[in-house]
């Protein structure tokens, strides 16, 4: 970690004890305001391994991080009921790594080469925005501005490992009892792996002014809706509707619908470059059952990305080095999204005890390609550890692990031999362990 960070770290904690400890010794209205008297500090925790072992394009590759990081979030109140401000320090220490190490998002590269010795920990002040309360009656409404998650976004989202994606900008929201509306204009980006600010970027490295999204939604006791429009400035043009209900007390079924247009600056790249032509579109349909300690999710998808002379891919993402909002079970990785791939999955768990939840997830995968049918998928365990003991509440464990199967690729188009697709094999698993607590 940087030692400038960490002195600030190291004064801003005794600030805020000190504060609470001399209450009664300060002026009654500057602690009794809603901006000190309604504000917090968290801590939280997390220790993240991350492993993949793979041979889909290349020679049996590695890709392995693990670190330990931590995090420490202020939430002020508003002062004058308007205006209030949010911070947030994210800092992270690397405990391990291997080649390929910044495919897991977990370490900073602090160099050209994917080799382990460029795998460094990190430090920054992730989020740091100015919020305004507009409106606190009938509509309630609110602006901000600055460094700030915006999780589940318009047409955009955040990504965490030991740090989230944070965004530069600005975003507003506005709503009236189930229905709202939400807005968002930002220009760049701190990864969730990095300290260094980023601009949003094409696949072949141009600039990217910004990103725009708005999103209407309606969210019932029955019904959820939302609806959401972005442009990333020049380069693409999604349209996204996410659809959920309750069928009885123990069903609910939704569908997620995903519309993508290459703009000039997409269509102006060389055709290696582009993940499709002209326009990609991802559609799935899902189902989940709970009853007593049982809950199962199945989903089924399939993809439209058509692509002269190879196989044509649905991005998740608005531009390098932002992260798009894309909740469909087909988000693994690069695969189930191929040109007119239809996959199913399943997540189903059981809770042993009140403590202990353990479960498998199971994708598979078709595409059809030059007359053959290509598969892929993956299996995998998961467990999570809650301890009961009231002083650890804040406490979990979560593991993952299983294998996988998909073909040999170059860009993701298979490579043949001999009249039929080679296959490939991966293992993976993670382990994420979170502790998080109040120091106000």
């Amino acid at each position: 970690m940087k030692i400038k960070n960490m002195a600030v770290i190291a004064l801003f904690l005794p600030a805020f004890c000190l504060a609470q400890d001399n209450h009664n010794a300060l002026p009654y209205s500057l602690l009794d305001d809603p901006f000190f008297s309604e504000s917090s500090l968290t801590i939280s925790l997390r220790n993240y391994w991350k492993y993949l072992k793979e041979d889909a394009a290349n020679p049996k590759n590695v890709h392995a991080a693990w670190g330990q990081g931590i995090g420490l979030d202020y939430k002020s109140g508003y002062f004058a009921d308007i205006i209030g401000f949010d911070l947030s320090y994210y800092g992270a220490v690397k405990l391990g790594a291997s080649d390929y190490f910044d495919t897991r998002g977990i370490l900073y590269k602090a160099g050209q080469e994917n080799k382990k010795g460029n795998a460094q920990g990190f430090s920054k002040f992730g989020q740091r925005y100015v919020k305004l309360k507009l409106s606190d009656g009938a509509v309630k409404s609110a602006l901000h501005g600055g460094w700030e998650s915006l999780p589940n976004f318009g047409v955009v989202n955040t990504s965490r490992r030991l740090s989230p994606i944070t965004y530069l900008g600005w975003n507003g929201v506005a709503q009236l009892g189930a229905v709202g509306l939400r807005t968002a204009w930002v220009s760049g980006s701190l990864d969730r792996s990095s300290p260094q600010k980023m601009h949003f970027k094409t696949n072949s490295g141009q600039d990217i002014d910004h990103i725009a999204t708005g999103e209407i939604f309606y969210h019932g006791d029955r019904v959820k809706l939302n609806y959401a429009v972005g442009e990333s400035d020049g380069y693409l043009r999604r349209q996204q509707l996410f659809l959920s209900g309750n069928v009885t007390p123990h069903l609910s079924v939704g569908g997620q619908f995903y519309l993508t247009r290459a703009l000039e600056t997409y269509r102006s790249m060389p055709a290696p470059r582009r993940d499709f032509d002209r326009s990609a579109h991802h559609y799935a349909l899902e189902m989940t059952w709970k009853k007593d300690k049982l809950r199962s999710r199945w989903g089924v998808a399939w993809t439209r990305a058509e692509k002269e002379n190879a196989v044509g891919f649905y991005p998740r993402h608005m531009s390098r080095h932002s992260f798009g909002n894309f909740i469909s079970l087909a988000s693994a990785g690069d695969d189930y999204m191929r040109d007119k791939e239809l996959m199913v999955a399943t997540m189903t768990d059981y809770r042993f005890t009140p403590t202990l939840l353990a479960g498998v997830a199971v994708n598979a995968g078709t595409i059809r390609y030059q007359g053959l049918n290509i598969h892929s998928g993956e299996a995998s365990l998961y467990g999570r550890w809650s301890p009961a003991d009231p002083a650890l509440k804040n406490l979990s464990v979560w593991v993952m692990c299983g294998p996988g199967w998909s073909y040999k690729n170059v860009r993701r188009t298979p490579v043949l031999q001999h009249g039929d697709y080679r296959r490939s094999h991966t293992l993976s698993g993670e382990v994420i362990i979170d502790y998080r607590f109040k120091l106000l």
